[in-house]
């Protein structure tokens, strides 16, 4: 029988429900002897870091790391001035990892980002939030 538990209320969790939505995306998984995983997607462009065994955690709690650079469709990747696009996102020890795996199936959801105005919550009084 499963539980449900509030997310608020969950704890860490295990780790392998935030590696398999990656992996079944054909993201590779490479673990450290000292158990830190990284979790790369095709072509490179973004990872996932889970660094339990890590000075960056002992020092900062960020225990999951999201990282992902890449060129826009169209720019030159040789260009000396072209930047590439980069974000990246952290997670403490703390996070739920359902909670890290809804933000993973997301990242890695095939229709990507849709961003018309059709698709922009609706305020109280019927305006769009952008």
């Amino acid at each position: 029988m499963a539980t449900h538990i509030s997310a608020l209320l969950a704890d860490e969790g295990e780790p392998a429900a935030a590696f398999d939505i990656l992996a079944a995306t054909g993201w590779a998984l490479h673990t450290d002897p000292s158990a830190n995983t990284q979790v790369v997607a095709p072509g490179g462009q973004a990872r996932l870091v889970f660094q339990p065994e890590s000075a960056e955690y002992a020092a900062t709690d960020v225990l999951w790391k999201v990282e992902a650079v890449a060129f826009l469709p169209g720019e030159a990747h040789h260009a000396v001035l072209a930047k590439p696009r980069s974000w990246s996102a952290t997670f403490t020890g703390e996070v739920p990892v359902e909670l890290i795996a809804a933000f993973l199936e997301r990242l890695v959801a095939p229709e990507g980002i849709d961003r018309t105005a059709s698709t922009l919550a609706e305020d109280a009084d019927g305006s769009t939030e952008a």
